[in-house]
């Protein structure tokens, strides 16, 4: 306990902060979110959540009205990512016809920026298209990506731009080690023959 004292917000665990947000620290539940509001935005727009934004909202709602739930037996940000993959499951099955998101649809009620200005300003992850000049390219990638199937996609996602090990990643999405391992293969080749005439 006196380690609280001591450590700044962002210097301690996932799990300590929750630990301190179930003891009534309202601000720890604010660093949590600061540390990752921008990597859950950008999986559930990968997984073609049409408001990002909103599914990044609900999973902390989420958080705060389960929170006693969190036991401490897997990582948080296991269990963040578990409840975003469901939220984001959850408004696939309620829209019917599913799209392939476009570059230039709008995204959020404003309508100001398009998904293009959300990949281009994302800011989770060491995204290395970002910093290529090939746009033809990136829209090449972001419909390929968008083209694969869902249990493809989210591990592909989760590996690339959450920086999570196979092992979390198969606690989130619910399957075995190597069953992601695998997902993940079939991921890069599909990407890689859709990709072939820009390599």
């Amino acid at each position: 306990m006196w380690f609280w004292i001591f450590a700044s917000d962002e210097e301690q665990s996932d799990e300590a902060l929750m630990k301190r947000f179930l003891a009534g620290d309202s601000r720890a539940m604010g660093t949590l979110y600061d540390r990752y509001a921008d990597r859950l935005k950008a999986f559930a727009y990968r997984q073609g959540a049409k408001r990002p934004d909103d599914v990044v909202q609900d999973a902390f709602m989420r958080v705060v009205r389960n929170g006693a739930s969190f036991k401490g037996n897997a990582k948080f940000k296991t269990w963040l990512f578990s409840i975003t993959r469901n939220l984001c499951i959850d408004a696939s099955r309620r829209d019917k016809f599913r799209e392939i998101p476009k570059l230039e649809d709008p995204v959020g009620r404003e309508g100001g920026m398009t998904r293009h200005d959300v990949i281009e300003n994302h800011k989770a992850g060491q995204d290395g298209l970002r910093a290529t000049a090939d746009a033809q390219f990136r829209e090449t990638f972001e419909v390929a990506l968008a083209s694969l199937p869902n249990d493809q996609r989210e591990v592909f996602v989760l590996r690339q731009y959450s920086a999570m090990s196979f092992k979390e990643i198969a606690q989130t999405v619910g399957c075995k080690e190597n069953t992601a391992k695998s997902r993940m293969r079939y991921a890069l080749v599909a990407l890689r023959q859709a990709l072939k005439e820009h390599l």
